[in-house]
């Protein structure tokens, strides 16, 4: 092809687009969707708390605190006399992120070439489906936790600071209560009657029920639970949300709530007194406020991918590092089997 046409001005040349198909329309529609919004995407979609329990970013230290303040005392006033101040204590709550957990995986370079899909795509989907739910999981544990606490954080020593109290509980009379969708109601109502007592409105505290399947679908078999909108106390509308209909809660099934003895869990350590073990054989169901705990990330949800020129691999990980412990104990309650 001579390099000037005949008025003199360079030829354009005809690209071919590899994203393009038929060399028409979107240049990238071919191009394959990348492993690391699949991460994102599926733990989203698959956690249960996902965006439910506030979390606050752990940096530059490995601890973070809450604090509480104590009732403030009333008084009358005495004619004539300057009214006195009143002592007002002052509790501190904490938590330690110090454990990163991953998945990592490796995809072979020939095998990368030669499966009619991008395995790299479908490892990330199967990565934000394992890390929905042991985050999970860990939150459930500490909302157990959180359960049953007989006394506050914020109170530990004698008392003070005042205005802080225990969790609520809720025991069952037989195990096969657990089934009967008239005794899960007698139980969750007897539960939130305990919790008002503590000036802990469930309707109006944005409190979620939690429980296992075999529960969830007695009680929704019982048209006990309905689809339905729910608005938080922050004013956010949730849409086909299941709610239990006659106390106006959210109410959610899951298999990441603990039904086990657990040992030897990830986050547990000697520094924190191996906090995510425990026996919760007998937990039946969880109702849980995001007030109820405490969490805190340092390395949010991150997914990597990059090739070993050394092992001739693809390697794709996931990571993150995040804690939680229990917060407001009156805001969390639970049901038990006897």
């Amino acid at each position: 092809m001579p390099l000037f046409d005949d008025a003199g001005n360079i030829p354009a040349n005809t690209l071919v687009r590899p994203g393009q198909f038929d060399q028409a329309g979107d240049i990238n529609a071919a191009a394959v969707t990348e492993y690391a919004g699949h991460v994102e995407h599926t733990i989203a979609r698959k956690s249960k708390l996902h965006g439910f329990i506030p979390v606050k970013p752990v940096r530059g230290t490995n601890k973070i605190g809450s604090y509480g303040f104590g009732d403030a005392q009333v008084q009358a006033l005495v004619v004539g006399q300057a009214p006195p101040s009143t002592p007002s204590d002052i509790g501190r709550n904490t938590l330690t992120v110090d454990t990163v957990v991953l998945t990592r995986s490796a995809v072979p370079m020939l095998e990368t070439f030669q499966t009619q899909y991008d395995a790299r795509q479908e490892v990330g989907v199967e990565h934000g489906l394992k890390m929905a739910k042991f985050i999970d999981q860990a939150y459930f544990i500490q909302a157990a936790k959180a359960a049953s606490l007989t006394n506050s954080k914020y109170s530990s020593t004698a008392g003070k600071p005042s205005g802080f109290a225990g969790a609520s509980t809720k025991v069952l009379a037989a195990t096969g209560d657990k089934t009967d969708p008239a005794k899960l109601y007698a139980a969750i109502r007897d539960l939130f009657v305990t919790m008002e007592a503590k000036d802990v409105v469930p309707a109006e505290d944005d409190v979620m029920l939690v429980f296992r399947p075999e529960q969830f679908y007695a009680l929704q078999d019982a048209e006990q639970i309905v689809n339905g909108t729910y608005i938080t106390s922050a004013g956010t509308k949730l849409e086909n949300m299941p709610i239990f209909k006659a106390f106006g809660c959210p109410v959610v099934s899951s298999n990441n709530m603990p039904n086990t003895n657990i040992t030897g869990h990830l986050l547990s350590n000697a520094n924190n007194g191996n906090a995510y073990d425990g026996d919760f054989t007998k937990l039946v169901g969880l109702a849980l406020s995001p007030k109820a705990l405490l969490a805190g990330e340092t390395i949010p949800l991150e997914s990597d991918l990059f090739w070993d020129k050394l092992y001739k691999t693809w390697f794709i990980d996931s990571h993150c590092a995040f804690g939680v412990t229990p917060d407001r104990a009156e805001y969390a309650g639970a049901i038990w089997l006897p």
